[in-house]
């Protein structure tokens, strides 16, 4: 098969070769400025991203443009995917050096290996064979299997490392055992398996093939019960990390997960359905039943993951054109909600623990009301209030179920949504409602006291007003996203 090197095809790289450029650069950059490294290399690595997303917005593809033999191909879905990627990324780069120098941290390879990890993320939805998925995957997680543990100091951190690595490792085993998918088809091209698949010889091998690259996914994907490794990686990583994590990575792996559903495995859908169907209940009702008992921000938004990844399943299950649109707004609504609610952790976490309780956040709103507004809108948010652009985006994802005529997951989808309620408006109670707790009250009821709350510097109140902004404006014009996103469905 021919690399195809076509001028246009090669400029659709552009985007992506900014990125990998600017993290080689970082390595060298971080020698030249030892000491001063943090601000000035999180000020370059923030100018790289906005070169790299104007570059994405002129070389913008309008039809597929292959690249390397049709092992990539890019087209207006991938590059909806980039843009959310880079938007992530430079929200964390606003937050991370005033974090970082909070935490006694250097720079280093961290800001390298985040931009690393972005490149992985960009070329994943792009991505049409399975080795060039697998690659992508691993380009993306290996970064993160040592930002996880980045903050050596704490135990949390050092474990939330390991963790993840070990299990990271686990689920890229399991994926490259979808080669059994290409022994029974003779080919590693999505378009082409789904082709081959109505003849294929060896059903068994076929179907094992199928179920091993779906607990492969499971894992990325943080669906129940292979979801073990979220809480403890999102509880131990410094809180720039997990923002990034929780966001670029879940739009990344859910865009590959329903590119690999509808190009390559449609004539399995009878079976892939059915297991997601089941995973689906799970890990909605896992989630929700887990964080109702969270006491840490940081955990609850890590089982909040869980739900919301349950959540975007329906839109998997669909696999319809309404469900494209859906998946990508819903994954952009979340990430504008999980970023902002992780920069105020990040502004309000404490170097012991990196890390904030609810108990800490009573009588926020009266010493931090502009902080506590925009935790408020981003609570409101997951659970899908009206006026938000989570509302909007649970509408779209629960219109494309009942369109495919899922009506029992729907239910089950929406009963969980009202549970969720709960424990979210228990952080905005504890901000608005309840007094702040004074350290000789906590120790009289034996309680721990509440740590000592700082003021909400600018890099983490900016993120957080940004995010507010995003999810406000997305919820009550939304058609001005979706517009764009029908334009770019496959």
């Amino acid at each position: 098969m021919g690399v195809s090197f076509a001028a246009g095809n090669i400029l659709s790289l552009l985007p992506v070769g900014v990125i990998v450029l600017a993290a080689l650069l970082l390595v060298l950059l971080e020698v030249l400025w030892a000491g001063r490294a943090n601000r000035r290399l999180a000020g370059f690595g923030g100018l790289a991203v906005v070169v790299a997303g104007i570059a994405q917005l002129v070389y913008f593809p309008l039809l597929p443009s292959p690249v390397l033999g049709g092992a990539l191909r890019f087209d207006g879905f991938a590059a909806i995917v980039a843009l959310t990627v880079l938007a992530v990324l430079f929200l964390t780069l606003i937050v991370s050096p005033a974090h970082m120098a909070r935490m006694g941290l250097r720079g280093g390879e961290y800001y390298a290996l985040l931009f690393l990890s972005a490149s992985g993320m960009m070329l994943l939805p792009a991505a049409r064979g399975l080795v060039s998925i697998i690659i992508c995957i691993e380009l993306l997680s290996l970064p993160l299997y040592v930002l996880a543990g980045y903050n050596r100091r704490l135990a949390f951190s050092r474990e939330a490392g390991f963790k993840y690595f070990l299990l990271g490792a686990f689920a890229s085993a399991f994926m490259i055992y979808a080669a059994f998918i290409w022994g029974t088809t003779g080919t590693l091209s999505l378009g082409v398996i789904a082709e081959s698949l109505p003849s294929a010889g060896n059903r068994a091998l076929l179907l094992l093939g199928l179920g091993l690259l779906l607990v492969g996914f499971a894992f990325k994907a943080a669906l129940a019960p292979f979801h073990a490794w979220v809480p403890d990686v999102y509880e131990g990583s410094p809180t720039p990390v997990t923002g990034f994590m929780a966001a670029a990575v879940k739009v990344a792996v859910f865009a590959v997960f329903l590119r690999v559903l509808m190009e390559g495995l449609m004539p399995l859908a009878e079976f892939w359905r059915l297991a997601l169907y089941v995973l689906a209940i799970i890990t909605m009702c896992l989630g929700n039943l887990l964080a109702l008992h969270q006491m840490s921000l940081k955990r609850l938004l890590a089982y909040s993951a869980i739900t919301h990844a349950g959540y975007l399943v329906l839109g998997l299950i669909a696999a319809n054109a309404e469900a494209v649109s859906a998946v990508l707004f819903y994954l952009i609504a979340y990430s504008a909600a999980v970023i902002g609610s992780l920069a105020l952790v990040a502004a309000w976490a404490t170097r012991r623990t990196d890390d904030v309780y609810i108990s800490d956040l009573r009588g926020m709103a009266e010493r931090q009301p502009l902080a506590a507004l925009a935790l408020t809108f981003f609570m409101l948010s997951l659970i899908g209030f009206p006026i938000t652009a989570g509302f909007v985006g649970k509408v779209l994802l629960f219109y494309a179920a009942y369109k495919a005529g899922y009506i029992a997951l729907l239910i089950i989808a929406i009963i969980n949504t009202m549970v969720s309620v709960y424990y979210y408006l228990r952080v905005v109670q504890a901000m608005y409602f309840l007094p702040r707790e004074q350290p000789e009250d906590a120790a009289e009821g034996g309680l721990k006291a509440a740590a000592p709350v700082s003021v909400v510097a600018w890099p983490y109140l900016t993120v957080a007003l940004i995010s507010a902004v995003a999810i406000v404006v997305l919820g009550l014009v939304p058609r001005s996203l979706l517009v764009w996103l029908s334009m770019c469905s496959f």
